[in-house]
């Protein structure tokens, strides 16, 4: 057995592997936060866009949920928000044919949102409507 291969130094390159292996698993993390709050950036553009504001919003006009807010909801909710931000307004059987779920769990996921102040919703005849509304509507 030579000094290279003593148990010490073994039990440290073990060690030193398994650090490198939780930095890459680390890694892989961060890069899917980064890639999710590029696609989150992008569709809340497209969203302004689409409502005609050209320019760039003030603080006070962005939207109720940015994007820190959205990170810190559940990965359930923030699909249904995400996909209201691409429908604009839209029932919860709209929402569920988008995101693939059952009406049920959006209906819910949406309510939820509701009660957190992240959507409002408007009742149209029978249906029921769910919607992102600028910060600005909301503090008025």
């Amino acid at each position: 057995m030579t000094s290279r291969d003593s148990p010490i130094n073994l039990k440290i390159a073990v060690f030193l592997a398994r650090i490198i292996d939780e930095l890459q698993e680390t890694n892989k993390k961060l890069e899917s936060l980064i890639d999710l709050n590029r696609k989150l950036l992008e569709t809340q553009e497209e969203y302004v866009q689409k409502t005609g504001n050209k320019k760039e919003p003030s603080p006070e006009l962005k939207l109720a949920p940015d994007v820190m807010a959205l990170l810190s909801l559940p990965m359930s909710l923030r699909k249904t928000v995400m996909t209201l931000y691409k429908l604009e307004k839209a029932t919860a059987k709209e929402i569920a044919n988008e995101t693939k779920r059952l009406r049920a769990v959006e209906s819910a996921s949406a309510n939820q949102l509701v009660r957190l102040g992240y959507l409002k919703k408007k009742r149209e005849g029978r249906d029921v409507y769910f919607y992102i509304q600028p910060s600005s509507e909301t503090t008025k």
